[in-house]
């Protein structure tokens, strides 16, 4: 007998109870002719097709897989090893990791979301009705407009998981949504703390990148906050294989990780001393002179004029002249003189005939007599001095030779690159590491060049979806930064005060109110927040700030409604829960830098359940919005949401049809195929084209860094075409004369200590883990059997021995915030006093459903420089590009055995 998708689905237990969590359990039934497992492995290697798809999770790889398809089920994948190389550098194959090749059987699993649910008892008791999605739309559309007619756009939120962020069609249906409702989107980009700031401060940029084959290129690669082998599972082997030709890995990590045991050195400072160890190498570079005169002097201020009497850039204002306050001056060499620096009223910033002195003060007239001016190179000199390798060593723990010897190998490879991670932005002072990491790049000559570089990764050029976007209604997102979103909705001050004293709290407050007041940044909070929608996110899984959050999101809010295709913690106390298709029942795009390929996510089976893919969750919420706003008579409402623009008119009785560009896109195909034929850099072609291959490779890809007509942007234009940065001087920019990076002494980059709490000595460290792209996988009992089989967090063995704890046992993390037990993992690889958590467990994992989060009061840690603004600077409000980080790392606590006795005062 013929093995149905029907008998499949009963087999393992992937339908769901109408009024609970609880699914059914695996049944075999009578006639089913896979009697034993001798009949399976008979019939395991044959399928009906094979399709191409992938998973759109916020992976940097985005491996291409075939699926090979039975009956209508997904019996198994493999990787679709078919990729080319570029130039020179090991091909990109095979791609792919365990996650990927597990995904056939964790889309049955227990954990998804099959139909509609409503709640029906309390918030997390995880008790519901199985409902139709007509009632559902229908019960979620009343409530929508009922907040909107009481208390506008303003009062509702529409939050967006990271995993939704690089499915090209999914993102896009969810900005249209965005912009002509204009609910407020508190982002996730700083809002997980993944925002590098520091390149925004330092280049003007969101981020930077190349492909993953320009680790091959590099001739030392300092592997700094990130843990490739781990996490970059598809891409590590050009680590290796860039070491069997020649290239130094240094891996600088405060733990033993898996990168480090295969790098060649491994060099581990005190967690968050990482800007004080890049301070000394900067200072061994200055030392020996080791720097590349020609190119500092064209591409960054360190030749610009600054007073030393007041810290700020000589402006024409200084000089009695009228001009621009983006004119800044430079002495030349060549005529004895200040000369105004080549600006952005230029085409370009190349010197000529300019010969910039980096070195030397000078006494000039000015509007208020005499001043003396120097360089922003000899003021580096001075907070170089500050960090040389032995007062560093005290402050890292790293000998002061080491020191040297890692500075030397950078300073003399040429070229060098920084292969970093996320991780130092989640740390209060993570944007200082990275200016100090891209200080060491810029003095050395290594950024914008092949195998050089600050390597995260890099954005698609967007302006060819602009059209749907942004038709008939201009720019009308609300986008928020989610840091400061909480801060102004949850009384963060507060709790800010509670942990880390009055004068933090207040002097943090004081600057937060300021920035608002002069403009600087928007205020966040427009309205109360009445209803709340997540879409493929998961925000009580991660949170900082405890209980906190959940107090003010499960308790406050008055409608919560999740779009998600697996259950999770945040779901547990929505009101409505609607449920999305998974990775290969849905078509999409998927476009990332690390290699040179865009690829398809093709809808290879129907979706299981009722489940759909998130537009047409849009779709079908926008039309009985839309119907029901006609029948109420509910009118247009003229919507003034950014000070300065004309007003943007919100009708929902055109919902649906904008959403939908008045009939074009029915679909997710639709959107992925406009794309893909109206992006630059992307070859022309049909959705089902794209498909029928898997992976098209992008243009102008042939070097590992990518070619103007790509389609990602790239360091070319500064250092190649040397157009101006968009940073205040034009130019790589170091030096920050702002009042408030002057007043709290930032202007440079420099060590700053790390907070704790009082009596709490160990710092809890925390990274992506191996088994989990987030959340996603994490509950997949396979993975689980390859790990510890639940949450286990690692600590070093003195730590351990002084508190009578051996591996294996219960352990309770603790500080004055909360608590959380997991399973002890004794590690040498930690230092002493620290401890290291992979993230991604889900608090319904833990007992008493708490988890990391409860030891993390940073939720409200919003540096004062981090809101500065002004027109003085390109520092300021900048979606997307910078906003301050939800801060997670600047966390101490303590762990003690776990007995019934303190269980009992966790819950």
């Amino acid at each position: 007998m013929r093995l149905t998708r029907r008998k499949f689905l009963s087999g393992t237990g992937a339908t769901v109870s109408a009024l609970s969590l609880n699914y059914a359990h695996p049944v075999q039934g009578n006639d089913d002719p896979y009697r034993n497992w001798e009949d399976l492995m008979r019939t395991k290697w044959t399928w009906d097709r094979v399709a191409h798809s992938s998973h759109g999770v916020n992976c940097a790889g985005h491996c291409a897989f075939k699926v090979f398809v039975k009956n209508g089920v997904v019996w198994r994948e493999e990787q679709q090893g078919e990729y080319g190389a570029t130039g020179d550098a090991p091909d990109y194959n095979p791609r792919g990791c365990q996650k990927g090749v597990r995904h056939s059987k964790y889309m049955y699993g227990q954990q998804r979301v099959l139909y509609p649910l409503k709640r029906v008892g309390e918030r997390g008791k995880g008790q519901w009705q199985r409902i139709s999605w007509d009632q559902a739309c229908d019960e979620i559309a009343d409530k929508y407009i009922d907040h909107w007619l009481s208390g506008g756009p303003a009062s509702m939120s529409f939050a967006m998981g990271t995993g939704m962020l690089l499915k090209k069609a999914t993102i896009a249906s969810y900005q249209r949504f965005l912009n002509i409702t204009g609910i407020p989107a508190p982002e996730t980009f700083a809002g997980v703390g993944d925002q590098p700031i520091g390149i925004y401060q330092t280049l003007g940029l969101d981020i930077t990148g190349d492909t993953v084959a320009a680790v091959y290129k590099a001739k030392c690669v300092l592997v700094w906050f990130c843990n490739p082998a781990v996490t970059r599972i598809p891409d590590a082997h050009f680590f290796w294989e860039a070491r069997y030709n020649g290239t130094k890995v240094i891996v600088i990590s405060p733990d033993f990780n898996p990168t480090a045991m295969h790098a060649s050195k491994w060099v581990n400072p005190k967690p968050g001393t990482d800007g004080a160890l890049a301070m000394a190498m900067a200072q061994v570079i200055l030392q020996d002179k080791s720097y590349d005169t020609d190119y500092i002097k064209e591409q960054t201020d360190l030749p610009m004029l600054v007073r030393t009497d007041n810290g700020k850039f000589l402006h024409p204002k200084d000089l009695g002249k009228e001009g621009s306050n983006e004119i800044y001056y430079l002495w030349d060499e060549a005529s004895n003189g200040i000369q105004q620096a080549p600006g952005k009223d230029r085409e370009t910033f190349a010197l000529g005939a300019l010969q910039p002195s980096l070195e030397g003060t000078w006494n000039i007239d000015t509007n208020s007599g005499p001043v003396e001016v120097t360089t922003v190179f000899e003021l580096l000199k001075k907070r170089a001095e500050e960090h040389t390798p032995e007062v560093v060593s005290a402050i890292t723990g790293i000998n002061p030779e080491i020191i040297r010897e890692i500075a030397r190998d950078f300073a003399s490879a040429k070229p060098a690159m920084i292969y970093g991670g996320y991780r130092s932005s989640k740390w209060l002072y993570g944007d200082i590491f990275q200016r100090a990491m891209l200080l060491l790049l810029s003095l050395t000559a290594n950024l914008g060049n092949e195998g050089g570089g600050y390597q995260l990764t890099q954005l698609s050029k967007s302006e060819g979806i602009a059209p749907y976007l942004f038709s008939d209604v201009g720019y009308g997102m609300r986008i928020k930064a989610a840091a400061m979103w909480d801060y102004e909705h949850m009384d963060l001050k507060e709790v800010n005060r509670e942990f880390y004293g009055d004068e933090l709290a207040d002097t943090y407050d004081t600057h937060y109110q300021e920035s608002l007041e002069k403009g600087w940044w928007p205020k966040q909070q427009e309205k109360p927040l009445k209803m709340a929608i997540f879409g493929g996110h998961n925000p009580g899984s991660w949170k900082a700030g405890g209980d906190h959050w959940q107090e003010n999101i499960y308790e406050k809010v008055e409608t919560i409604v999740s779009i998600v295709p697996d259950m999770g913690i945040t779901h547990l106390y929505a009101d409505y829960v609607l449920p999305v298709a998974h990775h290969y029942e849905r078509h999409d795009l998927l476009i990332q830098p690390k290699t040179p390929y865009m690829q398809a996510m093709d809808k290879v089976v129907e979706p299981l359940g009722e489940s759909v893919d998130d537009f047409t969750v849009f779709k079908r919420l926008s039309k009985v919005i839309s119907k029901k706003a006609k029948e109420r008579g509910i009118q247009p409402i003229m919507d003034t949401f950014i000070d300065g623009r004309p007003p943007i008119e919100r009708d929902l009785t055109k919902l649906y049809d904008q959403l939908t560009w008045d009939g074009k896109f029915n679909d997710s195909k639709d959107i992925a195929e406009f794309w893909i034929n109206a992006s630059p850099g992307l070859p022309n072609m049909t959705f089902d084209e794209l498909a029928a291959k898997g992976i098209v490779r992008v243009e102008d890809s042939e070097g590992v860094v990518y070619g103007d007509n790509a389609p990602y942007a790239t360091m070319k234009q500064y250092v190649v075409h040397k157009k101006h940065y968009e940073t205040h001087t034009g130019r790589q920019q170091h030096y920050h004369d702002h009042d408030w990076y002057i007043k709290y002494d930032e202007t440079l980059p420099g060590h700053k200590d790390p907070l704790e709490l009082e009596d709490y000595p160990l710092r809890m460290l925390m990274g992506h883990a191996r088994h989990s792209i987030h959340s996603t996988w994490r509950d997949d009992t396979l993975l689980w059997s390859l790990q510890r089989g639940e949450p286990d967090i690692y600590v070093n063995p003195n730590d351990a021995q002084d508190r009578g704890v051996t591996d294996g046992d219960l352990i309770k993390i603790f500080n004055t915030m909360g608590s959380f037990i997991a399973v002890a993992h004794i590690s040498s690889s930690m230092q002493k006093d620290t401890m290291f958590m992979y993230h991604g467990w889900d608090p319904t994992m833990f007992r008493n459903q708490k988890n990391f989060s409860s030891v993390i009061p940073t939720a409200g840690l919003i540096r004062p420089t981090l809101l500065a603004g002004g027109a003085d600077t390109h520092l300021g409000y900048a979606p997307i590009k910078s906003f301050p980080n939800m801060t997670l790392s600047d966390c101490t606590c303590d762990f003690e055995l776990h007995t019934e006795s303190n269980e009992q005062k966790t819950a």
